[in-house]
């Protein structure tokens, strides 16, 4: 199994939801707080469409994480299939190969939804809002 695929498969889904949290979280303390007061509008008449371009471009790397931890999974599955009981040392490294990726598909799954309730709350909640 490539290791760097395993990596991207492992971590790929939950470093896009963190850059999706940084960066739209930065961005949009910036554009509602740039000074002393907070502003009502954001500072930047396009900011909506900066956030959702962000939350796309997030969300298409997870999915990109999970179908690759996807496809390891498969592969590792055939494999161990394939050995059958005959060599033991094959059938033991499928086995790790098989739970790395199927840690990966659960992992992805959960940040594709995570940043899926991210994105709805960049729609849903008003970027510039007071916490009185």
């Amino acid at each position: 199994m490539n290791p760097y695929k395993t990596l991207l498969a492992l971590f790929g889904a939950p470093a896009a939801w963190t850059v999706q949290m940084l960066l739209c979280e930065s961005l949009t303390s910036f554009a509602c707080y740039p000074h002393q007061a907070p502003l009502s509008a954001p500072q930047w008449a396009n900011l909506p469409l900066i956030l959702m371009i962000i939350c796309v471009v997030c969300l298409s790397f997870s999915l990109i994480s999970g179908y690759v931890a996807w496809h390891l999974w498969q592969q590792a599955h055939r494999s161990i299939a394939e050995a059958g009981s005959s060599n033991q040392a094959i059938k033991v490294s499928g086995g790790q190969s098989q739970f790395l990726a199927m840690l990966g598909v659960m992992s992805s799954f959960i940040f594709i939804v995570a940043i899926l309730f991210t994105s709805c709350a960049i729609l849903l909640v008003p970027l510039c809002s007071e916490w009185t």
